[in-house]
């Protein structure tokens, strides 16, 4: 085979390795255009989403509260579980005291001091009755008279002994009620000491429930400050920041003499203040009116009622009356919380799918004709990713700026275009 021959076959079989390579990238180049339309026609349905008009700020809960305290140092043993609810009288705990009875010989001593001073009393009324026999005689001998005056028609007479005998009369119920409330006190002084006495030999305290609520072992140390008391006294300026440094009384704890053992908290009636930064912000509420929380802090949605709105120039508070829920914050104090103004029924779309048109927000939607349309949009909210947009009336209808008459927005199956490069209106894609 000469020389030309050889190299002619040569230029023949890289024609056909450029054809099969050609052929190669044309074929992938076919096979990617479909992936290309796809990403370019991509589209999302608006995804249904409740829309609330809220403030943001914080809440601290008051509650009637009852401390406890311990009436000297020692070990402490529990009866109930923290967040039960007790009857009056429950007993609650009991305190094991240390070796020092000091303090509980010194109220014996007090005690004993009081029943001597009142004994003396006693005594000295009981000389005072010799009188009251004698004021008996007395009040007999003027009725007497009063009676002989009458029958002899001396009314003048008469009239004279009756308020002689209502001045008698009187002393004698005073010196009967004075000696009425000695024995009472004297009797219970007796119990009182009998206690004291039974408690150092015992050397133990018990402790049992004044009233009927829920007992708490968690002390925060708010309990005194922030009192359902002083409701209606708090203003903005007495709203502090909440320390988290519970104490959480337990069996076989130590307690030191006027340290808090356990509360009792009225389960029935529950309040919180919420501070206000911006008094416009609320200019829609006024007392009596029912408001809506909610917040990470909150268990769904909870419901209260204003009862008392408190200003300081452009800043303030509001105190909200609860009767439900209160199982789920009887061991909470500082909260935050959301205030729900408003909330719409409507929908989150991605951000990057909306643009402007003749200064009008709204999206390309693919009708099932494969049309492209413009639909405007109300944005109510957005944050980073999403936009939250308004559903329009009951006809998906909103009004826009320019129109006189309200316009078609998105509706639920709407197909949102999420590229919007190189889209226009009336286009018609697969």
């Amino acid at each position: 085979m000469s020389q030309e021959e050889r190299k002619r076959k040569r230029k023949i079989k890289k024609r056909w390795r450029f054809f099969w390579i050609s052929l190669i990238f044309i074929f992938l180049f076919f096979r990617s255009v479909p992936s290309l339309f796809a990403t370019a026609f991509k589209t999302v349905l608006p995804d249904k989403y409740i829309i609330e008009d809220k403030i943001e700020t914080e809440a601290i809960i008051i509650r009637r509260e009852s401390l406890y305290k311990a009436d000297g140092e020692g070990t402490i043993e529990i009866y109930v579980d923290h967040g039960d609810r007790v009857a009056v009288g429950t007993k609650v705990a009991k305190i094991t005291l240390l070796d020092d009875t000091s303090t509980l010989k010194q109220e014996l001593e007090e005690i004993e001091n009081k029943i001597e001073v009142l004994t003396k009393t006693k005594l000295d009324s009981e000389g005072i009755k010799k009188d009251e026999e004698k004021l008996k005689e007395n009040i007999g001998n003027i009725i007497g008279d009063i009676q002989t005056s009458i029958n002899q028609n001396d009314y003048e007479r008469a009239e004279i002994l009756k308020d002689k005998l209502s001045m008698y009369d009187g002393k004698q119920k005073d010196i009967g009620r004075d000696d009425t409330l000695i024995s009472q006190s004297l009797e219970n002084l007796n119990e009182k000491r009998d206690k004291v006495k039974k408690q150092i030999i015992s050397n133990t305290e018990n402790y049992f429930s004044k009233e009927s609520g829920i007992v708490s072992f968690k002390i925060d140390g708010y309990e005194e400050i922030y009192s359902i008391s002083h409701k209606d006294d708090y203003k903005y300026s007495d709203f502090k920041e909440i320390v988290n440094n519970q104490r959480i009384v337990s069996n076989n704890d130590t307690i030191k003499t006027d340290e808090p053992v356990f509360k009792i908290i009225d389960n029935f009636q529950w309040y919180m203040i919420v501070k206000i930064e911006n008094m416009k912000d609320i200019s829609s509420y006024e007392e009596g009116d029912p408001i809506l929380l909610t917040g990470e802090e909150v268990e769904g949605e909870l419901k209260g009622y204003i009862e008392r709105i408190s200003d300081e120039k452009d800043k303030g508070l509001i105190v909200v009356r609860f009767n439900t829920d209160f199982h789920n914050y009887f061991d909470k104090r500082g909260l935050d919380i959301n205030i729900i103004k408003f909330k719409y029924d409507g929908y989150r779309i991605p951000k990057k799918a909306i643009l402007e048109k003749d200064e009008i927000n709204g999206v390309y939607i693919k009708e099932i004709s494969g049309i492209i349309r413009f639909r405007p949009i109300e944005i109510l909210d957005e944050d980073d990713e999403f936009a939250y947009i308004s559903k329009g009336d009951n006809n998906y209808n909103i009004n826009i700026k320019g129109s006189d008459t309200p316009v078609r927005t998105v509706r639920e199956f709407d197909e949102i275009l999420l590229n919007t490069i190189s889209i226009k209106e009336g286009m018609i894609i697969n």
